[in-house]
């Protein structure tokens, strides 16, 4: 377990299991508050946690792709790619539970890279480099993600983040803002879309700060992210202003029966392949034989 800390972060990474997030707190009058799943075991307290049904992780990166594939198959360049778990599609890329070598740390900062032609076996036909860069500043937690193609022929990219958020941090249920413009339809309900983005129903209609209900069933794939998503616990104080690349232009949200929800900044659709064979825009990225593809995901706390 790897701490990275400022004076108002706290992080606890594990680069023995994805370099996931198993805890994370922001500093506010005299007192460090969950702002994500309390995941350490050891931990006294576990916010965020419904013990019948624990998370293993508060966040974890998913690449090199987000989200899930249908059946565990796509086509790409007259190829049939088929993965295993086809059963129930491929789902949150394919080394979030592998080991990272740590390559770099001090106080407030850790680099973990992962290299899959040292792991067997990897759920991805083409061998991949990952380096995953995370640092804490004053009040912004910043991680970076470098994913390269080391095959000898082009490969389907993308990847995101998987954060999951406390629902009640010191008192206060969160208030969100999401700049985003579509949502892709999911008639089935299994998170895998139908076709292109449509416009935003009023349910799913944050543009402007709406306070998220806890009884709200929602696991959908929003298109169009564009600025700045606020996670407001006003009561609390605390809020957590989330920022993304540019090509992160697809954001996840996921309310289940949980002390718990998830805001996931990704680069890709779910199911971007498929979609892609079809000419709906997906956000899947084409890699060369040795070419990167890089994003940032940023927290900023601000504290009243």
């Amino acid at each position: 377990m790897k701490l990275i800390e400022s004076d108002t972060w706290r992080l606890w990474s594990d680069p023995s299991n994805g370099a996931q997030w198993m805890s994370a707190e922001v500093y506010r009058e005299g007192d460090w508050h969950a702002v994500v799943p309390e995941c350490r075991p050891s931990a006294d307290e576990r916010a965020g946690q419904d013990e019948k049904a624990p998370l293993a992780a508060a966040n974890f990166h998913m690449v090199p792709y987000s989200n899930r594939i249908r059946d565990a198959r796509f086509n790409f360049q007259g190829r049939t790619i088929e993965l295993q778990e086809a059963a129930a599609h491929a789902i949150h890329g394919a080394v979030r539970k592998l080991p990272w070598k740590v390559t770099a740390e001090d106080r407030s900062h850790l680099v973990c890279e992962f290299d899959s032609t040292e792991h067997s076996p990897v759920n991805w036909p083409w061998p991949i480099h990952a380096r995953l860069e995370q640092r804490v500043e004053g009040s912004v937690l910043t991680s970076q993600l470098t994913l390269t193609n080391r095959g000898d022929t082009p490969m389907p990219a993308g990847f995101g983040w998987h954060p999951y958020f406390v629902r009640n941090v010191n008192g206060s249920e969160p208030t969100l803002t999401l700049p985003v413009s579509g949502v892709f339809p999911d008639e089935a309900g299994d998170c895998l879309p139908d076709g292109a983005p449509v416009p935003l129903p009023s349910e799913l209609d944050f543009r402007h700060p709406r306070l998220l209900d806890a009884t709200q069933r929602i696991d959908c794939c929003l298109s169009g992210l564009n600025g700045q998503c606020d996670i407001d616990w006003r009561e609390g104080g605390i809020k957590l202003q989330v920022t993304s690349s540019e090509s992160c232009k697809f954001l996840v949200l996921f309310n289940p029966d949980m002390p718990h929800f998830a805001v996931e900044p990704v680069t890709n659709a779910n199911d971007a392949f498929n979609l892609a064979e079809q000419g709906i825009e997906s956000g899947m990225q084409v890699l060369a034989a040795g070419e990167s593809m890089q994003a940032t995901m940023s927290l900023r706390a601000v504290v009243s």
